[in-house]
């Protein structure tokens, strides 16, 4: 039997935000599959009495005048750490999705090592403005080649989104698609969801309940929220509830009667909100990956406006209008609200995913 390795920055949570999401799904499907693999554990286990060795290491990695001595000794030691967990363990196949900051550094490692990797990137780190490279200090965009560069390591790159595939392949990077569906106990939790609401079928208010839902910790979550309460905090024909992890930072910024700030909630009172929602708004800044939430909300039952730089691979999920404009999300707003969406299939991509694991694992890798 193949020693096949997995690794994450998130643990596998299928009500978590929607890292703990993407890992719980790759998880999920690996077991659902009978793919027996380890949990990869890059404890801080390298000695760091003698700091000059990692040091003088990540200096041979990076000469760049523009990487500090502090950055410096982390990449030494993150290679050492790397090197020792090869030498104990012994890997065979490794499926990554840690594939930002120093964790980057393990697919070339593995690469030197004749190992083959696997990529699973919950997106294209790179891309998402504000971020920076722990090696070259470059922000946003300005180190997409060097995150390109690590992941060129891997045999096969599946990608959360349709257009991250377009880029790598266009890249010359071996890239597929696994698109994000929510684990078995989630989608039992989410069709329930849908059930009740058809079994209620309100009648439609007059002031319409609208769901905003998010991870508010991400910055172009937050910044596209914040930019949407601006636009719809005076319309007094609906309310509006702001709900996920982080939210409670905009508790004091948009005072108001048809504003609601929940912060984070329990399972039950997301269901009661996504009961009680005609619809759900999603808007977002310019960024990578794919927002977990747009297939969860369909799934539940509700219509959903999304806005362009939001709907990442979702154009064709029924359930899904996109806008382009703050005036284009007013009309539909203020138009008859669409019908449930039909219920999501589990894609097919899913399959070939782990096709292609146990392709690498009968092979030898």
């Amino acid at each position: 039997m193949l020693n096949v390795y997995k690794h994450s920055h998130f643990s596998a949570d299928a009500f978590g935000h929607g890292g703990n999401k993407r890992t719980a799904q790759v998880t999920e499907l690996l077991k659902r599959s009978g793919i027996a693999f380890h949990e990869a554990n890059f404890s801080n286990s390298v000695a760091t009495r003698n700091k000059l060795s990692p040091y003088l290491t990540g200096i041979g990695y990076s000469r760049s005048f523009s990487t500090n001595s502090k950055n410096k000794y982390a990449i030494g030691r993150y290679i050492k750490l790397f090197e020792r967990f090869i030498e104990i363990n012994k890997p065979e196949l490794l499926l990554w999705e840690s594939t930002s900051g120093y964790n980057s550094l393990l697919a070339e490692i593995l690469h030197k090592n004749n190992i083959p990797v696997v990529g699973l990137p919950h997106n294209i780190e790179s891309l998402v403005t504000g971020s920076k490279s722990m090696f070259s200090n470059k922000e946003s965009p300005d180190w997409l080649f060097e995150e390109l560069k690590y992941l060129a390591y891997c045999e096969n790159v599946f990608t959360i989104s349709r257009e991250e595939r377009w880029l790598l392949s266009n890249a010359g990077i071996a890239a597929s698609y696994l698109p994000y569906y929510p684990t078995v106990e989630l989608e039992k939790y989410l069709l329930n969801i849908r059930s009740e609401k058809q079994r209620l079928n309100k009648p439609l208010k007059n002031k319409k309940d609208i769901l905003l839902l998010g991870t508010f910790y991400n910055k172009p979550t937050f910044d596209g929220y914040v930019a949407l309460l601006r636009h719809i905090k005076h319309q007094k024909s609906f309310q509006i509830n702001v709900a996920g992890f982080g939210s409670e930072l905009l508790e004091n910024m948009f005072p108001g009667e048809n504003i609601r700030v929940w912060g984070s909630v329990s399972n039950q009172t997301l269901q009661e909100l996504i009961i009680r929602a005609d619809l759900g708004v999603v808007h977002q800044q310019a960024s990578s990956g794919f927002l977990t939430r747009i297939p969860e909300m369909v799934l539940a039952g509700i219509p959903l406006l999304v806005n362009e730089d939001a709907a990442r691979s979702s154009a064709d999920i029924r359930g899904v209008n996109i806008y382009r404009t703050f005036e284009e999300l007013s009309m539909l707003l203020n138009d008859k609200v669409p019908e449930m969406p039909p219920v999501l299939q589990r894609p097919v991509e899913e399959t070939f995913f782990t096709n292609f694991v146990k392709a690498k694992i009968d092979r030898g890798a």
